[in-house]
């Protein structure tokens, strides 16, 4: 099972300190840069992803590709700019069938929330499964999971693997 590492500002007040410590811990597949307001940050991350040989998104904020990141995370808002992006890898934010539906031609999809998150119930394995049935996109469930006992959860699904912001901080 692969994992996908997202940052947050909110987690992330010593940037570099906290990716390296979660990289080391938890040494995840995949990371995706999630904060639009520091190019310093995004080069750190671009650079530390680059010395473990991580492949790395950076989320929402395409002008920021040309720092050396890998793909783009887009946004369930920003679904249809996917044919934008065919010189890098997409991943897509989905939450329902239909966004997975208009995500088909991204590499990656994370759907979400699979558990209750952000005071959202969350949708459950079985409709993550049900959404890797749908798609020949890469799935990874997002939302909630935050200790072993999701992770666990996701690992006995179809998934292709778990994205997360607090299970890599712990």
């Amino acid at each position: 099972m692969f994992s996908y590492l997202i940052t947050d500002p909110n987690y992330y007040q010593d940037f570099q300190t906290t990716l390296t410590q979660a990289i080391i811990k938890h040494n995840p597949d995949f990371i995706c840069f999630r904060d639009k307001f520091s190019t310093k940050n995004a080069k750190s991350a671009v650079e530390i992803a680059k010395y473990y040989d991580i492949p790395i998104f950076v989320n929402q904020y395409t002008e920021l590709l040309g720092l050396g990141f890998d793909g783009v995370h887009l946004t369930s808002n920003q679904l249809h700019l996917i044919n934008h992006y065919t010189q890098c890898l997409t991943c897509a934010s989905t939450h329902s069938l239909q966004e997975v539906q208009q995500a088909q031609n991204s590499d990656f999809i994370t759907f979400s929330p699979v558990f209750k998150s952000k005071g959202r119930d969350g949708l459950g394995i079985e409709m993550l499964n049900q959404i890797v049935n749908s798609t020949n996109s890469k799935v990874f469930g997002l939302g909630g999971i935050v200790s072993e006992k999701e992770v666990s959860a996701i690992k006995h699904s179809k998934a292709y693997g778990f994205a997360s912001i607090r299970y890599f901080i712990s």
